[in-house]
């Protein structure tokens, strides 16, 4: 293993891999909907098209809450911190759009939420995320 670097999980809660049809929109007044690719408890990361230029992002109004939904299941209302958000470069693109990754973390969750979201987890995983290690 010369060469290689361990890194460290320092993530709480176990990362599972989205199902096909899970998605995620960002609200209020917000065009970022996007396919969820893994979550869990704490967070989760989804893919979206980046809809507007950037010198208009920073005019729009604050992102709030996100949604989740997949066939027949549905969490509102989530509160979350933006962790990262970035163009994913290394796909080969046959259009001008733009794709973005964007990684949250869901913050003062109510117990019905908490609840909500176990739920969600339990109906729309497909498996566990392998960690580096």
């Amino acid at each position: 293993m010369v060469g290689r670097k361990r890194t460290i999980e320092r993530r709480k809660h176990k990362r599972y891999k989205a199902v096909e049809g899970a998605y995620a929109a960002i609200s209020p007044n917000s065009h970022k909907l996007g396919q969820v690719i893994d979550i869990s408890m704490g967070g989760l990361s989804f893919k979206y098209i980046d809809t507007t230029s950037d010198d208009i992002e920073f005019e729009q109004s604050p992102e709030e809450s996100i949604f989740l939904s997949s066939m027949g299941y549905y969490v509102g209302d989530l509160p979350f911190k933006t962790i990262s958000d970035y163009e994913i470069t290394n796909a080969p693109s046959f259009s001008s759009m733009k794709i973005r990754k964007r990684h949250v973390q869901f913050t003062d969750l109510s117990f019905k939420q908490l609840f909500d979201l176990d739920y969600y987890l339990r109906n729309n995983v497909s498996e566990q995320v392998e960690t580096l290690a």
